[in-house]
């Protein structure tokens, strides 16, 4: 499976879990290595320049001890603990910018709808909805069978040419648990140059 398909079949297997609600359990006392962060203490991150040397237009809070990590070859950056390991690990949340412009949410939306039955993923919850004043869409997108089962969830934003996606995703049996640090490191999303 390629890259751009494991990301979007984990697009797609975070959304059922967000559109359900459900919650995930929430780890006491200090985490074990390998388990999801607590996103009480949240750190903000500014997001290297493109290529071109365009200063990247969002911040993004994550939970301390998260720092980004850089593939070679793949377009973007992944956050996550200092001990994922970039890009395979279900607790990084890839940012990537995209070539497909996001300047109406509403017609993002439908036109997501309207891919959905010719995709070999599914997008059970797509809904148009303002992140700390910026027009975005948050989807969830589920991809694969039995152990193969991915969900994703996925913010996607405006930029001045294209857009942005940040998309968090996991094998199904664990993106419950990851579903609130997914959540809090996507709304927390601000324009760069404003405060957190």
């Amino acid at each position: 499976m390629s890259f751009r398909r494991l990301i979007a079949a984990a697009c797609v297997a975070l959304i059922p879990s967000l559109a359900a609600g459900q919650p995930a359990a929430q780890p006491a006392g200090q985490p074990a290595a390998g388990t999801p962060v607590q996103p009480s203490a949240m750190t903000v991150l500014v997001l290297p320049p493109d290529a071109a040397g365009k200063p990247f237009p969002y911040t993004v809070a994550v939970p301390a001890g998260w720092k980004i990590h850089q593939v070679k070859d793949v377009p973007g950056v992944f956050l996550g603990p200092a001990d994922a390991a970039a890009p395979n690990d279900p607790r990084l949340v890839y940012v990537r910018l995209s070539p497909t412009p996001m300047t109406d949410p509403q017609k993002t939306a439908e036109n997501i709808r309207a891919a959905d039955a010719a995709q070999p993923w599914s997008a059970p919850f797509v809904e148009p909805r303002e992140v700390n004043g910026i027009p975005a869409v948050l989807l969830r997108m589920d991809s694969g069978e039995g152990d193969q089962a991915r969900s994703t969830l996925v913010l996607k934003l405006p930029a001045e040419k294209g857009g942005v996606d940040l998309l968090g995703s996991a094998p199904r049996a664990e993106f419950a648990k990851l579903l609130p640090v997914f959540q809090k490191v996507l709304f927390s999303v601000r324009r760069a140059g404003e405060a957190q």
